[in-house]
């Protein structure tokens, strides 16, 4: 290889732009306009720095699809990818550590990943309506409603199917179980099957239908027994971008594709993904996240646009986790501040995540295994302290938690 060739891997202009960061070839034009750089080399600077990617990439063809897909193991790929793993380990294994408040922790994160998603698809609800919904177990009313529903029963089916293989059968289930009694008009034929037509989501036209089945299936072999190796958690997000371009059904396909990610995560033993909400973070971002599709199509087909995006979504709602957990273990302060049993601060700790839940004594003393008296006793010390409120429902007393009390207490 020529000198310059080696020159130029180790130019700021590479590990800036290609490495420390991914930026597309317009990014990177208007970046080093801003710094007052000449711009007359750069179409024949632009033509190299993609050549130069194209040449270490990873490709990703498939023989159903026209577009040749590939990304690039870009430095700044493989370090989020790291920092995810780090953070993502450290915080499950505090949760473990942590009995009173593990399975409430798990479920609020189901609760919250089926909230956004269906908000982020168009559903109307408040964070208060859905947990109620979901605690109250009433058969949803409205679309809205049946869409948290729906998101809520799709991530305990990937728990509990987490070690099925990932196939179209799959793909198909989650389907029917995301869009039960949310579509309209034909599609409801189209439950659970895959399309029959052209679709459009934008711009983008889902591929002929007649090749979806060979297409996911490809996916399928390349997510799980590609000759390359793909970190798991790469496997899960290119199942996530395939499922977008392919576009399988009329509708739902980004609440299906959302689903599958978790799924592939899931049964890859990634099991900190359970704690996390992507669809919080798009909900948020949706434009970059939108964006981020537009730009593997503008730019020959790189998915590291994509890869690079999704990566940004997990390591913020890992960081979003890790400030919950650290406010929750903040609470066994109360103990000597307050004079709290062990089993009432871990009370506290379960309704911090679930504010909107009651609780009433004959419930709190089953759960403790401890008396009724006891479980009276507990309870009416936190009154007191005014660290729970105390309400009438249906003739019984309950106990809700006095979320603006403990968010005070622990204000910075």
């Amino acid at each position: 290889m020529k000198k310059e060739y080696f020159d130029f891997l180790n130019s700021s202009l590479w590990i800036n732009y290609t490495q420390q960061r991914y930026l597309t070839p317009d990014e990177i034009k208007y970046r080093l306009q801003q710094q007052g750089k000449s711009q007359a080399d750069w179409p024949s600077m632009s033509k190299e720095i993609v050549a130069t990617r194209k040449t270490g990439s990873i490709t990703l063809f498939f023989k159903s699809i026209e577009p040749k897909f590939w990304f690039y193991p870009a430095d700044v790929i493989h370090k989020k990818i790291n920092d995810i793993e780090k953070l993502g380990k450290d915080l499950f294994d505090q949760i473990n550590k942590n009995a009173s408040f593990k399975n409430e922790f798990l479920l609020d994160s189901a609760i919250e990943e089926a909230i956004t998603s269906a908000i982020y698809e168009g559903a109307h609800s408040t964070r208060a309506q859905a947990e109620q919904l979901i605690a109250s177990g009433q058969r949803p009313k409205n679309k809205d409603e049946w869409m948290l529903i729906n998101n809520f029963n799709a991530m305990k089916w990937v728990k509990d199917n987490q070690h099925s293989e990932l196939s179209n059968d799959v793909i198909r289930r989650l389907h029917q179980i995301v869009t039960e009694n949310t579509l309209d008009g034909d599609d409801v034929n189209f439950q659970g099957k895959f399309r029959n037509d052209t679709v459009f989501v934008g711009p983008h036209e889902g591929i002929a239908h007649d090749k979806i089945e060979t297409a996911l299936n490809e996916m399928i072999q390349l997510a799980t027994n590609s000759p390359r190796y793909f970190h798991p958690l790469l496997k899960g997000i290119l199942v996530h971008y395939f499922m977008g371009y392919i576009h399988p059904f009329f509708d739902g396909n980004g609440r299906t594709a959302r689903a599958l990610f978790y799924f592939k995560s899931i049964r890859n033993q990634l099991n900190y993904i359970e704690l996390l909400s992507v669809s919080a973070y798009l909900r948020v971002h949706g434009e970059q996240y939108e964006n981020s599709f537009v730009k593997v199509k503008e730019n020959e087909f790189d998915l590291t646009y994509f890869i690079d995006f999704c990566l940004d979504s997990i390591l913020s709602a890992l960081q979003e986790v890790s400030r919950k957990v650290n406010y929750l273990l903040k609470m066994t302060d109360l103990k000597d501040r307050f004079e709290l049993s062990q089993t009432q601060i871990g009370l506290l700790q379960r309704m911090a995540l679930h504010k909107f839940r009651t609780i009433d004594i004959e419930e709190y003393a089953q759960r403790i295994s401890k008396s009724r008296e006891f479980a009276r006793q507990e309870l009416k010390h936190l009154l007191e302290l005014n660290l729970v409120s105390e309400i009438k429902v249906s003739k019984k007393l309950v106990y809700k938690v006095n979320a603006e009390k403990l968010k005070n207490l622990y204000k910075e």
